[in-house]
């Protein structure tokens, strides 16, 4: 177990039996990766009257989420300065692992009622999987959101 004296604000990383400060190697790597994404975005022709602008622009809004990316999957959470020791203990940690389990009850009960419906409906049904899979998704957070503000209401 780390010291409280060994943790630092933004933690470290630990590679083999080696500790690097998370940042050290998040930073760099989030810059590589919006590099990337600026590149791609040229190379696939998002624009193609200002190329040059169109990969500083990419660069530069896709470096910061890359960034937190790599710092999440590398960062040790023993080591970072006041950071709960076992997150999953917590009372919210329990509302939402119940809210997620059943909110997917119940998007289970939805999705099914509604596919017998459109079973037996007469004639034949299109549907444009363009507006009905990011309708299941918005079903699904407020299912979720619900059951949420339900667990925590009852405590």
């Amino acid at each position: 177990m780390e010291t409280e004296q060994r943790r630092t604000t933004w933690g470290q990383g630990r590679f083999g039996s080696g500790r690097v400060p998370a940042m050290a190697v998040a930073l760099p790597c989030g810059l590589l990766l919006g590099g990337c994404g600026g590149w791609l975005a040229v190379v696939t022709g998002v624009s193609e009257a200002h190329p040059v602008l169109v990969f500083w622009v990419f660069a530069c809004f896709l470096t910061s989420p890359a960034t937190l990316l790599v710092y999440a999957a590398i960062v040790d959470r023993n080591t970072i300065r006041g950071a709960v020791e076992r997150p999953d203990d917590s009372i919210e940690a329990g509302w939402y692992d119940k809210a997620a389990s059943r909110s997917f009850t119940d998007l289970i009960l939805i999705l099914g009622v509604a596919g017998t419906v459109l079973a037996f409906l007469p004639g034949e049904t299109t549907v444009n999987l363009k507006l009905v899979l990011p309708a299941v998704l918005i079903l699904c957070a407020v299912l979720f959101g619900v059951r949420y503000l339900l667990q925590r209401r009852k405590g």
